[in-house]
């Protein structure tokens, strides 16, 4: 090696050193000089530490390690932490002072040795998926290439002096060694093999003298011609002195991500910047399409979508907005708030070659269409291997967290084996521990589970609030928890966290214990501070669907309660907006919730509610919420509203069950509008007691008293018990016919039927013979007169009032 280079590389690697020494003390515990030491080297990072007393405890893990001593020292944590470090950082003390710990990358390795007094802490990059260490990487992988020693890695290149234009070449033209700035010129995604021949070099003739540029760097020499990178010539300035062949590295594919991340995250952004703002037209919507690149690969979703917005509003070509297109998909998926069916990942398919394409269908499908994720899983997984750090752990945590929600035990294991064996992610922050756990609840591990839910809630963090909800409920369900426990651990939680999908999940698994107790008013006041806080924004509806279990467990409750009507009144009154957006797509909740209304006599509340389900429902849905909605209208008594809902509501029956029922109720309808002939005729063909007992009410709606008469002892002479509104119906309809047999005869065999029902009294008074023309009223008959008038009347008074 060259001793100029020997000596810089000595120099890089002790050049920030931070001496720490003791003050020297009279008493045995005062500790000996410590001194710490912190360089960098172009292949790895280290801590040294020289103590005379001993060595200290070195624990290594997965993205992080720990130092600890016996005795206290004053660690100069503002020194440590104020020097650049590019795989050092994050230095905290602990334990009193006697432990130092730091953070590196994850899977980083970590060599620890011990030279007399002197603690070496080695600590190299993480491996890279098929490629040895020490191997030289190959320009394909995003390796930036500066063009002189000394060279800044992100070089602004200067154009070279033309002083008149060379004559055009007669062969086709190639590209001279390219820089970073032509690199970065962004790659349709749709090519299979992204190549773009960069632009000529033009150089002076030999008889012409350049003028000097200001501030330019020297020009690189040509470097040694490499089989594995593209050589391209450059055009000869004169036939006599042909130009050497020079390198070229080709642009960086369009999701060669882990290039499009680079090693310097400030000098890429900043470079970026710099493109951006010094170009103009379509070269500014490239500039802006790399750094949405760069985001993205950096897992960025913000400054991403900034960047796909500023390139929108600049007229991009169609090129380019396919590339926008394919980008904010891309940011949807990472979000998990994609649309499959508005996904170039889903609606195009991918080859077998194209990778890429499978980890972002993937990620696109699993929030909703986890069984159609599965089936490129194994191929994202294995590409997810040459991903950046940051932008694999969110991929993988979505992924995790769509099998965990699928209930999908093994793919949720290869998940989470890849989440161990490649980088730990998750591993310090509880999210390696809240996936196993659920893991091991899938596989019915209920000890195991509470296990590494525990583990994972000692984190005062997401993944930890959401272990400590998940620990919780398990526990309820296992019954090594009460209700009253619950709640309490649930409440403790709710006041120790804000925001986040945690509180929604608290919220509502308190909400449900407070069903489970009884509390119906404090479980309404939780479901509606969940609409409250999480109803206003997209993200806070797709939260708010957490608390759909909450609102069944309060429909439920009210359902098996009885008296409860008031309260499923209040419901819909004071919640009803967070009750749509908390149901799903069929309206499931406020269909139950409209069944309670009207059970409890509040019909008109009912049909608005229904009213409502029906506008946005569609197709077999849509004709079912109509059937339950006229059904409300007929017992309101709004016969014509009726119809008119089934018929703006008619369309394919799901079933002849369906079928016949709309044809029971548009002869209901008609039959309570007075049109009998039109009830007769939707009535055509159908048989049973609902059909029949419509064709009755018919007849004694248009005054055919013997035919209703007729057609109401057949109803009463059929098989089960008969219902009060048919007997009272028929002793009616033959008291207006003159039978006064048939009367009787109903008094005396269905007289105690219609006790404690508003027809009581009712029998009585029809069946009271007259007394025979020309003789007095006696006592006994007045007083029997009376009677059965006064038995009337109470009757007609509970007929008016429901």
């Amino acid at each position: 090696m060259h001793p100029c280079r020997t000596l810089s590389i000595s120099l890089a690697l002790l050049s920030v050193t931070t001496a720490l020494t003791a003050p020297a003390s009279a008493t045995d515990s005062t500790p000996a000089p410590i001194t710490v030491q912190t360089g960098d080297h172009a292949d790895f990072s280290r801590l040294a530490l020289v103590n005379a007393q001993g060595a200290p405890a070195v624990d290594v893990g997965s993205c992080g390690g720990r130092v600890a001593f016996s005795q206290a020292v004053p660690w100069p944590l503002d020194a440590l932490n104020g020097t650049y470090s590019r795989r050092l950082t994050g230095f905290q003390t602990g334990e009193e002072g006697r432990s130092l710990t730091m953070d590196w990358p994850c899977g980083a390795r970590v060599i620890v040795r011990r030279e007399r007094r002197i603690t070496f802490i080695d600590v190299t990059d993480p491996p890279r998926p098929a490629r040895k260490p020490g191997a030289p990487v190959p320009a394909s992988e995003g390796v930036l290439l500066a063009e002189a020693p000394g060279a800044s890695v992100f070089p602004m290149i200067a154009p070279p002096p033309v002083s008149e234009p060379a004559p055009a070449p007669t062969a086709p033209a190639q590209a001279a060694s390219t820089s970073l700035a032509e690199r970065l010129i962004p790659i349709a995604s749709a090519q299979a093999q992204p190549v773009v021949q960069a632009p000529p070099v033009v150089q002076p003739p030999p008889s012409a003298t350049p003028q000097p540029v200001a501030k330019a760097p020297p020009p690189a020499p040509p470097p040694k011609p490499e089989p594995a990178r593209t050589v391209a010539a450059v055009p000869p300035a004169a036939p006599q002195a042909p130009a050497p062949a020079v390198q070229t590295d080709p642009p960086i594919r369009a999701f060669d991500l882990d290039a499009w991340a680079g090693d310097d995250y400030p000098a890429r952004k900043q470079h970026l910047e710099q493109r951006i703002a010094e170009s103009q037209g379509r070269a500014r919507v490239d500039a802006l399409l790399a750094m949405a690149r760069f985001t993205l690969a950096r897992a960025l979703p913000e400054e991403g979508r900034a960047a796909l917005d500023a390139a929108e509003s600049l007229t991009p070509g169609p090129d380019q907005r396919y590339e926008l297109r394919l980008l904010r998909d891309a940011f949807r998926a990472l979000d998990g708030t994609a649309d499959p069916d508005d996904s170039q990942f889903v609606r195009s398919q991918p080859t077998p070659a194209t990778a890429d394409h499978h980890v972002w269908r993937s990620a696109t499908l699993a929030p909703s269409r986890w069984a159609a994720a599965k089936s490129s899983l194994p191929i994202a997984l294995k590409r997810l291997l040459s991903y950046p750090a940051d932008l694999r752990g969110r991929l993988l945590t979505l992924l995790a967290e769509s099998a965990g929600e699928a209930a999908d035990g093994p793919s949720l294991n290869l998940i989470v084996l890849e989440m161990i064996t490649l980088d730990g992610i998750g591993s310090t922050d509880g999210r390696l521990d809240f996936f196993r756990g659920r893991l091991a609840e899938l596989h019915n591990e209920t000890a195991e589970a509470l296990t590494h839910y525990k583990r994972a809630a000692a984190l005062p963090n997401l993944y930890g609030h959401r272990a400590q909800v998940r620990s919780i409920e398990l526990r309820l369900a296992s019954g090594a928890l009460d209700d009253p426990g619950a709640i309490a651990e649930l409440e403790s939680l709710r006041y120790a966290w804000r925001g986040g999908d945690v509180e929604t999940d608290a919220l509502a698994a308190l909400g449900a214990a407070y069903t489970r107790a009884g509390r119906i008013d404090a479980a309404l006041d939780i479901f509606g501070l969940l609409g409250r806080r999480f109803g206003a924004t997209a993200r806070g509806r797709a939260a708010l669907t957490t608390g759909r279990g909450l609102l069944d467990a309060v429909i439920g409750h009210l359902e098996t309660t009885p008296g409860s009507a008031l309260d499923a009144l209040s419901l819909q009154v004071r919640y009803g907006r967070t009750v749509a957006l908390t149901d799903d797509d069929a309206g499931t909740q406020q269909r139950r919730l409209a069944r309670l209304l009207a059970h409890g006599g509040f019909t008109l509340e009912a049909a608005r509610l229904l009213h409502t389900v029906a506008e946005t429902a569609r197709g077999a849905e849509r004709a079912a919420v109509g059937l339950e909605l006229a059904r409300v209208l007929l017992d309101a008594g709004r016969g014509s509203e009726a119809l008119a809902v089934l018929d703006h509501t008619a369309g394919p029956a799901p079933d002849a069950a369906a079928a016949e029922r709309r044809a029971l109720l548009r002869a209901e309808a008609f039959a309570t509008e007075g049109e009998a002939m039109r009830a007769f005729d939707a009535l055509r063909g159908l048989t049973g007691p609902d059909a029949a007992r419509i064709r009755a009410d018919s007849l004694f709606r248009a005054g055919e008293w013997p035919a209703a008469r007729a057609a109401y002892a057949e109803l009463l002479g059929g098989p089960g018990t008969p219902l009060p509104d048919d007997i009272a119906f028929h002793a009616l309809a033959a008291f207006r016919a003159g039978d006064e047999a048939a009367v009787t005869a109903a008094a005396e065999r269905h007289g105690k039927a219609l006790a404690g029902t508003r027809w009581a009294g009712l029998l009585d008074a029809l069946a009271v013979p007259p007394d025979p023309a020309g003789k007095p009223l006696s006592s006994a008959t007045v007083s029997g007169q009376l009677a059965a008038a006064d038995a009337l009347a109470g009757m007609v008074r509970r007929w008016k009032t429901p």
